[in-house]
């Protein structure tokens, strides 16, 4: 929705306040703690910052069940901190995108207040209510969270919809005045000169109209259903107006409705985060299915090709750690890390860096019930355990999967709690901080951290990098994933190994190429067709004419 598409040759990072840098040592990550770090930003590279939800809640889901928003939660700081966090931001030229939940609001949200107590109140409308005397539920839809979406509320005789958990209703988008309350939203935020948003769970805004029971209960009510659209619509003038990013999230579209939402000239979004590549490593265990993944990944990358454009991304703070889920995070930890970069990076598209990806940070691997937060990872530990699952085989899908492996706060010194905080954090730590800081990794030019800086550097430097055509590489082997990018004649080359064994790259010539970039270090004129265990190379080829 912008005036100028300058998000097609920047690069994001994601912040998740509660864990990036705490300045008034509570243990909390805050607003003036991110001030303080702009020079770091400034020093990676990236050209916008994506802040995780910020806004006062009740603290159930991180952030995410909003009690009022147009404020900033008093752990993370004030409106005036705010402002000067946007102020510094753009005078380091990094613009500023926010997050804004549009499903759901906080129980204690003043709207729901007035809504729960009275039926008559305008407020009422503003949810999803059926009838209902507190023992039968109105039909077998379940939340993300596995219990059921309804909750009872005796006040009134009837049961309040939430897709996520209880103290997260459901907003009523057919309800024309909870269109206009979020667009006067967005322009309130607009006044305070964000440069756009990441919607959160868009996909979960329409519901199904009869209400009758589903044959999965946990998607088939909401998910991708016809008739998002015009709750989306309404966002578009507001957007358009002040010239806004659009981002969406939107976890289980298809391609005609996200080529539709993506349409240049009636779409809603500039950006849409998709999930296919993530539900591939859902799945992945123990070895990631590298030929569907690249047929997944070219789909995307060639659908939208001169249509719209990709985000691009391999974490965010509801994704467990790259290098411990896709990478070896045991044997190869800092060049899985690394190869990744490169492999999802130099595709076309937005790059989206998750704060500690850079660092190669792995996943924090808890041992205890009780070193977790996430409400998700909580409920699934109850779920299972009443289920009969061992107590020692829910720990361990934990320590691989929960959203608190991306959580734990970012390191940037060897120092007590990774110099993060003079106090102990709100969330352990995860191991290895001795080597994976940023002061550290600032100072090895062999780090993860400069590895990214120099992937960065290379992205926006290069055109073809940046709007160069995306071409597959068939490979027989099927370890890795092989692409080219080209524009003008001008091409290049990018070949990892997305496995812990030796690959090859017989089948095709490497000898017309200089090798510019390589995580493993070798000579710059190097052909080897041996491509070694997570090993990753960028290639300028001989320039042909088109």
């Amino acid at each position: 929705m912008t005036a100028t598409e300058w998000w097609r040759q920047a690069v994001g990072y994601e912040i998740y306040p509660q864990s990036f840098f705490d300045s008034n040592h509570d243990g909390i990550g805050d607003l003036p703690g991110i001030q303080s770090k702009v020079a770091y930003l400034q020093s990676l590279g990236v050209d916008f910052v994506w802040l995780a939800s910020f806004y006062p809640s009740g603290h159930v889901d991180s952030g995410y069940d909003v009690t009022d928003y147009r404020n900033v939660d008093p752990q993370f700081g004030t409106l005036a901190d705010f402002d000067a966090l946007v102020t510094a931001l753009h005078a380091a030229n990094i613009k500023v995108v926010i997050d804004l939940a549009l499903n759901h609001t906080s129980i204690q949200h003043p709207w729901f207040q007035a809504a729960q107590r009275d039926r008559t109140s305008a407020y009422h409308d503003y949810y999803i209510w059926r009838d209902s005397d507190g023992t039968t539920l109105p039909n077998n839809w379940e939340s993300v969270f596995g219990t059921s979406a309804w909750t009872p509320n005796p006040a009134t005789g009837e049961a309040y919809l939430h897709s996520f958990a209880p103290e997260q209703p459901d907003l009523n988008w057919e309800n024309p005045a909870v269109q206009r309350e979020m667009a006067d939203i967005v322009q309130w935020w607009a006044d305070r000169h964000v440069d756009g948003f990441r919607f959160d769970g868009v996909t979960h805004l329409k519901k199904r109209a009869d209400f009758g029971d589903v044959a999965h209960p946990r998607t088939d009510y909401y998910q991708d259903l016809a008739g998002v659209a015009p709750y989306l619509a309404a966002l578009r003038p507001v957007l358009q107006r002040n010239h806004l990013v659009a981002i969406g999230e939107a976890g289980g579209i298809d391609m005609a409705t996200a080529k539709q939402w993506l349409d240049p000239e009636n779409g809603y979004f500039d950006l849409l985060l998709e999930f296919d590549h993530v539900h591939f490593w859902e799945t992945a265990e123990p070895k990631l299915p590298v030929a569907d993944l690249r047929a997944n990944m070219s789909k995307w990358q060639v659908a939208l090709e001169g249509y719209a454009w990709n985000a691009l991304f391999i974490e965010n703070h509801d994704l467990p750690r790259a290098v411990s889920y896709y990478g070896d995070g045991t044997a190869y930890p800092r060049r899985s890390a690394q190869a990744l970069g490169m492999w999802y990076m130099l595709m076309k598209g937005t790059p989206f860096i998750y704060q500690g990806q850079e660092l190669g940070l792995p996943n924090a691997h808890f041992k205890r019930l009780d070193d977790y937060r996430d409400l998700d990872s909580l409920n699934y530990y109850h779920r299972q355990l009443a289920a009969g699952v061992p107590e020692t085989a829910i720990l361990a899908q934990l320590a691989t999967k929960s959203r608190d492996n991306a959580r734990t706060p970012l390191p940037w010194t060897p120092d007590e709690y990774g110099g993060f905080s003079t106090h102990q954090p709100w969330i352990g730590l995860t191991p290895g901080l001795a080597t994976r800081n940023v002061a550290t990794e600032q100072q090895d030019p062999h780090s993860v951290l400069t590895f990214y800086q120099q992937l960065i550097q290379f992205k926006k430097a290069i055109p073809a990098l940046q709007s160069g055509r995306y071409e597959l590489i068939d490979t027989q082997d099927n370890q890795l994933y092989v692409y080219r990018r080209t524009l003008n004649g001008d091409n290049w080359q990018v070949v990892v190994n997305m496995s812990s064994q030796v690959a090859t790259t017989q089948e095709f010539d490497l000898t017309a190429s200089e090798l510019i970039l390589t995580n493993l270090r070798v000579d710059a004129d190097s052909d080897d067709q041996v491509i070694q265990p997570w090993e990753a190379r960028l290639y300028h080829l001989r320039k042909v004419e088109q």
